[in-house]
Parts: C-alpha cells; sequence; structure tokens
C-alpha cells in the first residue's frame, strides 16, 4: 500500500506557516490581532486598486456622455452659424440693393416719375450681354425702354414677359445709340461690340480724348443727355472718323435699375 511522504524541508515549512497563523490569530495590537491586520494590508491596495477602476470607469462614461452632448451641441452650433452666415448675406444683398436703387433715383432726378424701379435677378454680361430684371409687363416694362445704372446706360430692354424681363446691354454687338461727344459738333452712331466705338463723324473730325460721350435721344430709345462713355483717341477709317468708346456703366455691379418706358416720357 503506497504511503504519501513529505519532505522534511517542506514539512517544517508548513508547520512553521501553521504555528506562524495561529499566533497572528492570538495576537492583537490595540483593538486587531495580528491577523487582521495582515488582511487589511494585504486586502487595502486591492480594494483600493478596485476602487480607483471603478472610478476611471465612471469618469470615462461620463466623459464619453459629456463628449457625446458636447459633440450634438458643436454640431448645433454649426447649424446656427450657418442660418445666421445665409441671412447675412441676404441682408447684405438687400442693403446693397437699397443703396444702389438711392443712388439710381438720385442719378436722375427728372426722370423719377417716369421710372419703374427694378432689381437684377441674373445676368450674363460676357456671353449672351444680358442682364434679367425682376419687373415685367404687369409693371409697366415695355420693349425698347431705356434701362440705366447710377453711372449711365446700361442698355435697352429687348424681351418682356409678365413679370421679367431682358435688358440688352451696349456692349452686344447688335447694340447701338445716338450719341454725341460734349465739345464736338455732329451726331455719331455708338456701335456695341466687345469694343464699343462712334461711328459716323465726318472724316478728319477732331474729338478730344477723354470726353464724355452722351445719348442724343434721336433713335427714340434713350432721353438725351445721358452719360454713355468716355471717348478714346480717334482714328479715320475710309470717310468717317471712328472713336473708341469705354462704356461707363457697370453691368456686372448692377443691382438695381431704372427702366424707362417709352410711353411714361413727357412729350
Amino acid at each position: 500500500m503506497a504511503r504519501l511522504a513529505l519532505r522534511p524541508d517542506l514539512s517544517l515549512v508548513v508547520a512553521c506557516l501553521g504555528l506562524y497563523v495561529a499566533a497572528a490569530a492570538q495576537v492583537r495590537s490595540g483593538a486587531e490581532t495580528a491577523l487582521a491586520i495582515a488582511h487589511r494590508a494585504f486586502t487595502q491596495p486591492v480594494v483600493s486598486m478596485a476602487n480607483r477602476a471603478l472610478l476611471v470607469a465612471g469618469d470615462l462614461k461620463f466623459g464619453r456622455q459629456n463628449w457625446r452632448e458636447t459633440l450634438a451641441h458643436l454640431q448645433a452650433l454649426e447649424r446656427q452659424v450657418e442660418r445666421l452666415s445665409r441671412e447675412n448675406q441676404l441682408l447684405t444683398s438687400e442693403l446693397l440693393a437699397l443703396r444702389q436703387a438711392n443712388a439710381v433715383l438720385a442719378a436722375y432726378p427728372s426722370l423719377q416719375a417716369q421710372a419703374i424701379l427694378a432689381s437684377v435677378v441674373s445676368r450674363d454680361v460676357l456671353g449672351s450681354h444680358t442682364l434679367v430684371l425682376d419687373r415685367g409687363r404687369r409693371h409697366g416694362v415695355e420693349r425698347d425702354a431705356a434701362v440705366l445704372a447710377a453711372d449711365g446706360v446700361l442698355g435697352r430692354v429687348d424681351l418682356v414677359w409678365e413679370d421679367a424681363s431682358r435688358v440688352q446691354l451696349l456692349s452686344h454687338p447688335a447694340a447701338a445709340a445716338a450719341a454725341q461727344v460734349v465739345g464736338v459738333e455732329g451726331e455719331a452712331l455708338l456701335v456695341g461690340g466687345e469694343r464699343p466705338r462712334l461711328e459716323g463723324f465726318p472724316p478728319y473730325t477732331t474729338v478730344p480724348p477723354q470726353a464724355p460721350v452722351l445719348t442724343t435721344g434721336s433713335e427714340g430709345i434713350y432721353p438725351p443727355g445721358l452719360p454713355l462713355g468716355i471717348s478714346g483717341e480717334a482714328r479715320n477709317e475710309a470717310l468717317f472718323t471712328v472713336v473708341p468708346v469705354t462704356l461707363v456703366a457697370r453691368p456686372e455691379k448692377a443691382v438695381s435699375v431704372l427702366v424707362i418706358p417709352r410711353s411714361r416720357r413727357a412729350p
């Protein structure tokens, strides 16, 4: 029959450990036994670490929740900023339109009673050389009505709808207007296109550069005396003197304009 036997050295260790535990259980330090002190010394760090782990977990959970709330708040603020930005752009556009409307009305006090104030809703200055206005037939706009910006003539209405109209700019290749140069006798024809010019002056007519070019009104579209442009260096071509013209109206910046229907003009 097999028997279990401990090694002498291990038997001695186990016996000493048993005696130590028994003695520690009986020995008291103050109100506690040595065993209780030893137990506390062993378990306290473990409990402390466990409590810290729980606190960290709580902090992480709270932090995650707080992060989500903060992110949602930031997204709401971003949406609010976008909305305020759009509103600010609209207010800026409305303010610009109001300022231009006041400027264009102030530029032509004698035409205010005949004029229709309109806003530019779209433009194609370089392609079709046109503007689209927010005023049409039901507002009194007519075909061949003159269209003015604060700094001068933009062109004429060539298409009219019920609530909108299209403006053919003076830069259009088919545009034309009867004109005169201040300080020069006679009348010429302002021809549009990419390089507007005056044609029709007799050969060797002296035309000073940087002189104002105004409407005469003889073509029946534009009231007389309105700014068209500034003259350039004249040159002789065949039987006529040709004068380059720099147009003064800036259609790319026009927001508010005056429309002058021919039927409303004073006789």
